[in-house]
C-alpha cells in the first residue's frame, strides 16, 4: 500500500478493526474521484447543514454510484470522515497518489480483514493468471460469485464485462472500484445459483467467456435448486459441478474456473458424471494445480479448470504447477505465486514438459476420471520409480492379496464376545505390533462382521487414513481374536501366487519406492485418504525364488539388529539406576 495513504488512515483508524473502517475509506475514495472529475453537484458535496458526513456519503453512493450501502455502520466520526477526505483531496492534487493507488489500498485493507473474518480476496498473481488464460477470448466476459470484479479490472478496457453476486459487499466494492479505475464492470446483487438475472435471446445471456473463483468448499441441498434454465443435469453435494455448470451456460467459448482440489479426484456420482460429459463433448481443456495456501482467507488448496467448448484436439493437458519452484518465499504470512509466467508458457505451448503431460481421454479414464494432475506429470520421484519397476514384472495388487477393509466396531460392556482392536499407536519402528490394544467386546449379531476383519499371521497392514503409508507385518506370535482398525487396510495373500511373500510385499511398501507410490496415491484435502479402488490398481514388483530368499533375510536381520537395540536400551536403563543400589 502506498506509504502515505497508509499512514493517514492509521492515523485516523485508531483502535478501530479494519474491516470496520474499510467501507467508509472506500468511499470517500470513490467522493474523491467524482468531485475531482467535476461528476458532482452541488447537492451531493459533504459540508452540507442538513445532514452529516455519513449521510452525505451515503447520498453519493446511492445517486452517482449507484449502489446501496448503509453508512451507519461506518466507524468514524463525521470530523474524522471529513478530513480523511480533504487529506485524499490534497495528496490527490499533488500528485502523490494515483486513483490506482486508492484501489489497491481497498485491496490490501480487503485482505487484511480477510485474514481475520475469512472474507476472500484473490491476490493478483491469480487474477492475472485466470485471465492470462483467456487468451484472446475476452470481447465479453461474465464473472460471477465472490470478488469477480478482481478478475473484471483485469480485463482489457473495451471488454463487455458483467457478473452476479449474492454479497451486498462485493456489489459495493465493485462499484467504487469502477469509479476509481473508470471501468463499467455490471454487477448485480442476487445468487447466481438459485436467481440469475441475466437472461438473454431465448436463455441465459450469452458471454465469449466466463472466469470466477467460486464459494470454495460449498454445499448446496439438492431440493434448495429449482432451476428452470436447463443448466444442471447432474446432481451433486459439493457446490463445485453446479457453479461450473452455471459459468459454462453462460459462455459460447471459454471457462476459467478456480476449484478446490477434492474436486479433481472425488467420485461421488455427480462430480464423476460431469467429467465424463465434458470430456465426452471435448470441452476440458486444462487442469491445472496450483501451491497451497496461496489465499489469506483459507488454506483450502485450490486448482485451475480451462474449458474450451471449441476445441481442435481431443486432449488434455495437465500442469503440476503446487511444486516450491512455483512459490515466492518472501511471504512469511501465506504462500504466494511464483513463475506464474511459466504456467502461461506452459499452457499455450500445449505440450508434456517437466511441469505438465497431454494426455487422452483414455487416459483420464483409465484412472477413474481423476483430474488430479499428480496423477499424470511424472516428478523425479516419479522417474525414479518407474525407472525401479521396470527392472522387475510388475502386477495389480488386487491380483496379488485379498484386500480387507475393517469397519468400525462398537463395543458393547454386556456382550460376551472380546476383541483386541489395534490401531497406528500399535506399530513399533520395524512394523511390529506391540502392546495390549484397545478392548473391545462386541454384541452377537455383529460378530459375523467383526470376525471378517481379523488379522492372521502373515497379513500385511496399510494404513489407509490420517498417516497413510505406515505399514505392518504380523508375524506368527499373533492372537486368534486380534482386529485391525479402520486405518487400516489387510493385505492377505492369495493361496495360488508364488512371486511374491508377505515379506517381500512388507520390504516393498516400507521402501522409498514404495512409500513414494502410496503417497501419489493420497487423496483428500482435509484428511488424506487412500482409497481401496487406488490401492487395488497399484502396481507392485513381483520377485523371483532368489529375491525372495533375499528379502526373507533381510527380514531376520532387521529383527535381529532390532532385537539388539532393545537389549542396548535396556542395559542403558540399568546403567543410569546403577548408582541407586550402591552403597555410600
Amino acid at each position: 500500500m502506498n506509504k502515505q495513504i497508509w499512514s493517514l488512515f492509521d492515523a485516523l483508524r485508531g483502535a478501530c478493526e479494519f474491516s470496520a473502517l474499510t467501507e467508509s475509506f472506500a468511499a470517500c475514495c470513490a467522493w474523491v474521484k467524482l468531485n475531482e472529475s467535476n461528476k458532482l453537484s452541488e447537492e451531493h458535496q459533504l459540508v452540507n447543514p442538513h445532514n452529516s458526513v455519513k449521510e452525505q456519503l451515503q447520498k453519493v453512493m446511492d445517486d452517482c454510484v449507484s449502489v446501496q450501502y448503509y453508512a451507519e455502520s461506518w466507524s468514524l466520526s463525521d470530523d474524522a470522515l471529513l478530513q480523511l477526505v480533504t487529506s485524499l483531496q490534497q495528496l490527490v492534487r499533488a500528485n502523490a497518489i494515483s486513483y490506482q493507488d486508492l484501489s489497491v489500498a481497498i485491496t490490501r485493507l480487503l485482505e487484511e480483514s480477510g485474514k481475520k473474518y475469512g472474507q476472500l480476496m484473490i491476490p493478483d498473481e491469480l487474477t492475472d493468471l485466470g485471465v492470462g488464460l483467456l487468451g484472446d477470448k475476452v470481447g465479453s466476459v461474465y464473472c460471477p460469485f465472490t470478488a469477480g470484479y478482481e478478475f473484471a479490472h483485469k480485463l482489457p478496457l473495451e471488454s463487455i464485462v458483467a457478473g452476479e453476486t449474492p454479497l451486498r459487499s462485493d456489489e459495493f466494492y465493485a462499484e467504487v472500484h469502477n469509479v476509481l479505475l473508470d471501468r463499467n464492470f455490471r454487477v448485480t446483487c442476487t445468487d447466481p445459483i438459485f436467481v440469475p438475472t441475466l437472461i438473454g435471446d431465448g436463455g441465459l445471456k450469452q458471454f465469449q467467456s466466463s472466469i470466477a473463483m467460486p464459494p470454495l468448499g460449498q454445499k448446496y441441498p439438492k431440493s434448495d435448486i429449482h432451476d428452470i434454465w436447463g443448466r444442471f443435469p447432474e446432481k451433486s453435494l459439493m457446490a463445485d459441478v453446479y457453479q461450473l455448470r452455471h459459468m459454462l451456460a453462460h459462455a459460447s467459448d471459454a471457462v476459467v474456473g478456480f476449484v478446490t482440489n477434492g474436486f479433481l479426484f472425488r467420485s461421488a456420482a455427480g462430480e464423476k458424471q460431469f467429467k465424463q460429459n465434458v470430456l465426452e463433448i471435448n470441452w476440458l481443456k486444462a487442469v491445472i494445480a496450483l501451491p497451497s495456501n496461496l489465499l489469506a482467507s483459507t488454506s483450502i488448496p485450490l486448482s485451475i479448470v480451462v474449458f474450451d467448448k471449441h476445441k481442435t484436439n481431443d486432449s488434455v493437458l495437465f500442469i503440476d504447477a503446487s511444486s516450491e519452484h512455483f512459490i515466492d518465499k518472501s511471504s512469511r504470512v501465506r504462500n504466494k505465486l511464483a513463475n506464474a509466467e511459466q504456467i502461461q508458457s506452459i499452457y499455450n505451448a500445449f505440450e508434456s514438459s517437466e511441469f505438465s503431460k497431454v494426455c487422452s481421454i483414455a487416459d483420464i479414464e483409465a484412472m477413474d476420471y481423476n483430474l488430479s494432475p499428480s496423477r499424470y506429470v511424472l516428478t523425479n520421484e516419479d522417474m525414479a520409480l518407474k525407472q525401479f519397476l521396470e527392472q522387475y514384472p510388475t502386477a495389480k495388487l488386487s491380483e496379488l492379496v485379498e484386500i480387507v477393509r475393517p469397519q468400525a466396531v462398537k463395543h458393547d460392556a454386556d456382550a460376551d464376545a472380546e476383541y483386541i482392536e489395534h490401531n497406528l499407536t500399535s506399530l513399533n519402528t520395524i512394523g511390529q505390533l506391540e502392546g495390549a490394544g484397545k478392548r473391545i467386546k462386541v454384541a452377537s449379531k455383529e460378530v459375523v462382521k467383526v470376525e471378517k476383519q481379523k488379522i492372521q499371521a502373515g497379513d500385511v497392514l496399510v494404513s489407509c487414513r490420517g498417516a497413510v503409508g505406515r505399514v505392518a507385518l504380523i508375524d506368527d506370535s499373533i492372537e486368534d481374536n486380534v482386529i485391525a482398525s479402520q486405518a487400516f487396510a489387510i493385505l492377505r495373500q492369495k493361496p495360488h501366487v508364488n512371486n511374491l511373500s508377505s515379506v517381500a510385499l512388507y520390504q516393498y511398501l516400507t521402501s522409498e519406492f514404495g512409500q513414494q507410490q502410496l503417497s501419489s496415491l493420497v487423496t483428500g484435502t482435509t484428511a488424506q485418504m487412500l482409497s481401496a479402488k487406488d490401492l487395488s490398481n497399484m502396481d507392485v514388483p513381483v520377485f523371483s525364488p532368489e529375491k525372495l530368499a533375499e528379502l526373507e533375510v533381510v527380514r531376520l536381520n532387521v529383527i535381529e539388529v532390532h532385537q539388539k537395540i532393545l537389549d542396548l536400551q535396556k542395559e542403558i536403563e540399568q546403567i543410569n539406576l546403577s548408582w541407586i543400589a550402591q552403597k555410600a
